[in-house]
């Protein structure tokens, strides 16, 4: 049997862990696991530098004492230590478990050691036993491919896990026969959460059946892993032939309605994720905007989560949240000179019409009203036959997310007299050589004209 050491140098060469590395934070609990690591790398590791991190959670009455372990046992081998005191119990927010919030804690600690240090790389010490563990964590939270493929060695971000062939007695006994000190977590013996559950009870049954478990199941996180990594390569081409003009919360309609649907998935799961500040979309809500892109007409939309919406439009797909989807509507009475409201600045002279200004200008006899439009509203423009409003966007393929600022000029008694982007109403209609009024439309802080 290969020892630990084999094993750890094996990963680390087969894997490149530590390729064009400036250095690692270790992320050292005092467990089994992540001492072997630590004395590894103190032994084994002499071309790159690296530092300890350590979490004291605040949640086991051992936890002073683990730390104060922890930095004896630096101090003797003249090996950096940086310990983040996190009260984990009283700072957790409502809503999250335990273990998501630890986890955040912990990762977002090891993420500022390695920028304090200018490192590159985070090295924890998942090891093989971790994996089936994550693995079936993963299966029965109903992930995909994605979840199936388990704890990777190593991560887009530079996190690596060094230990990830070894299995846990192994690394035990390793401890054992070379005097690597550790402590022991009791919590771990308790089923207190699912994890627990499947480590003392599930996983051990499990064995019995497949006493290579763990093997069986690191061959099918590797093939996942590597259909993974195809799929994401994918999306990354599909990304890059969108074109630096492309905004980051749209996708365009083209590629998503020839693309294979698992690109398809990943891709609006990836943009998504840049939109929301990370929040990734499940199985169900995917499925939902895919059928939104199979069946739904422009300006479409479906609720996503936290106020977002994915709305159809011409040639994109877009993410926008409640606040750009469902402006404020505006009605607002407007009179000769400047008129502000509502995020936009709105001035009516009077002119004389000219081929130039024909389409910026109305007749009538103010006060006049200036609002957003209704779904019931339709209007007769000057030589055409009467529509609604919609009708009007539709042909003319005014984008959804334009359709809030196309404002319309009625009387005090809502009559049509003028709509912003297509000109005056048979009612308010002047021809050339005429005096009618111009009304111009800035939309507050980009100023942009319109008509």
């Amino acid at each position: 049997m290969n020892s630990i050491d084999s094993l750890i140098r094996e990963n680390i060469e087969k894997n490149s862990l530590l390729s064009e590395c400036s250095g690692v934070v270790l992320a050292v609990s005092g467990g089994a696991d992540s001492m072997t690591l630590l004395d590894y790398f103190i032994r084994e590791i002499k071309s790159v530098p690296f530092a300890v991190a350590h979490v004291n959670h605040g949640i086991r009455k051992e936890s002073d004492a683990e730390e104060e372990f922890l930095k004896s046992y630096c101090d003797n081998h003249s090996v950096r230590l940086e310990v983040l005191r996190a009260d984990i119990p009283h700072s957790k927010p409502a809503g999250e478990t335990m273990e998501e919030y630890s986890r955040h804690v912990r990762y977002t600690f090891f993420d500022s050691v390695r920028k304090k240090y200018g490192f590159s790389h985070i090295a924890t010490a998942h090891n093989r036993n971790d994996a089936t563990e994550s693995f079936f964590m993963n299966i029965i939270r109903g992930a995909g491919i994605h979840g199936a493929a388990g704890i990777p060695v190593v991560r887009s971000d530079g996190v690596i896990r060094p230990l990830l062939f070894c299995e846990k007695k192994d690394v035990l006994d390793h401890c054992k026969k070379n005097g690597i000190p550790f402590v022991t977590d009791l919590t771990n013996f308790e089923n207190i959460c699912t994890r627990n559950v499947l480590r003392n009870d599930v996983l051990p049954r499990l064995r019995e059946i497949n006493p290579r478990l763990d093997d069986a199941v690191f061959r099918i996180t590797t093939i996942a892993a590597e259909d993974e990594e195809y799929f994401e390569k994918r999306v990354d081409e599909a990304i890059n032939s969108f074109g630096k003009n492309r905004q980051k919360n749209e996708v365009p309609l083209n590629f998503l309605r020839n693309a294979e649907k698992p690109v398809i998935s990943r891709l609006l799961r990836r943009v998504y994720s840049t939109v929301d500040a990370g929040a990734v979309l499940t199985f169900r809500q995917t499925n939902d905007i895919i059928f939104l892109l199979e069946s739904g007409h422009t300006s479409d939309r479906v609720l996503i989560a936290n106020g977002y919406f994915a709305v159809l439009d011409y040639e994109y797909l877009r993410f926008e949240s409640a606040d750009d989807s469902l402006p404020q509507a505006v009605c607002e009475q407007i009179s000769e000179g400047d008129n502000s409201f509502g995020g936009f600045y709105v001035t009516l002279k009077k002119t004389a019409v000219s081929k130039e200004n024909i389409r910026a200008c109305f007749q009538g006899d103010p006060p006049f009203v200036i609002r957003s439009r209704k779904a019931s509203d339709r209007i007769r423009l000057y030589g055409r036959p009467e529509k609604s409003v919609k009708e009007l966007f539709i042909d003319e393929k005014i984008p959804a997310k334009k359709r809030p600022s196309m404002l319309i000029v009625t009387t005090l008694t809502d009559t049509p007299l003028w709509l912003r982007g297509f000109g005056a109403s048979n009612e308010g209609y002047a021809g050339i050589g005429e005096n009618a009024w111009e009304i111009t439309i800035k939309e507050t802080g980009n100023g942009n004209k319109g008509e």
